[in-house]
């Protein structure tokens, strides 16, 4: 099922002179940071491709198109790319929780991620799409022996684990599908305004235990890491 939102012809972004129009794959967009994410897209003048289970879960905008589908599911992601060739995707997908608590016991199937960004960086291959940016988690991947002891125990020892698993499943993924890439790495996500943020070197040696990233400023990066090439190749951890 395709569903195309509705034209406001009354409604109008403001596009960045500088940068020519180009379209948006979004897996994740009916999450908070994805709805974020989204909107960064649209204000700057894009379009987007939504992919999600719900399409409900989604507004109506000038500029986005919803896919009712799943990224475990081949075929959807196909339909997605179908419907318009994006120019890069960007994934903010996170592990299913029983509650809100980042420490509740997952409900996703252990390599949700990792598969998902299986099936997305095969589909891309298909269609000639060559940019992935992809939202992880401070702790991740390289970033894990610059965690303060505290938080690596903590992540160790809660179910938080077996979403850092996750996570370094879907890097390899990622990696070996020779696509380019960005993974996105920020600490501990606030709801804040603050937009600024700080990119740590050495794969976030020196993030304190009160490290925080605001989920808006999170967005901004994800969709200006995925219009310009700096981070290109890069895994960067940020803060606000």
């Amino acid at each position: 099922m395709i569903q195309r939102a509705l034209i406001n012809c009354t409604y109008q972004h403001t596009p960045i002179p500088s940068l020519r129009n180009m379209r948006f794959l979004v897996i994740g967009g009916s999450g908070r940071t994805g709805k974020l994410v989204i909107d960064n897209i649209l204000k700057r003048g894009h379009q987007v491709t939504a992919l999600v289970r719900n399409p409900k879960s989604l507004g109506e905008e000038l500029g986005l198109d919803i896919v009712k589908g799943t990224p475990l599911n081949a075929f959807d992601i196909r339909n997605a790319f179908s419907l318009a060739v994006p120019d890069v995707v960007i994934v903010t997908l996170s592990a299913l929780r029983a509650t809100d608590s980042p420490f509740a016991a997952p409900i996703s199937p252990p390599r949700m991620m990792a598969d998902s960004n299986a099936n997305v960086a095969h589909i891309m291959k298909e269609f000639g799409v060559g940019k992935i940016v992809v939202l992880q988690a401070y702790g991740a991947g390289a970033s894990w022996e610059n965690m303060p002891c505290a938080m690596r125990l903590l992540m160790s020892k809660s179910n938080m684990t077996f979403s850092y698993e996750d996570h370094n499943l879907a890097e390899k993924e990622i990696r070996d599908s020779g696509l380019t890439f960005v993974l996105v790495r920020p600490s501990r996500l606030v709801e804040t305004d603050v937009i600024e943020v700080r990119e740590w070197p050495k794969d976030g040696k020196g993030v304190g235990l009160m490290g925080c990233a605001s989920r808006i400023s999170v967005a901004n990066f994800l969709v200006t890491a995925a219009l310009e090439t700096k981070w290109d190749g890069t895994a960067p951890v940020i803060t606000n």
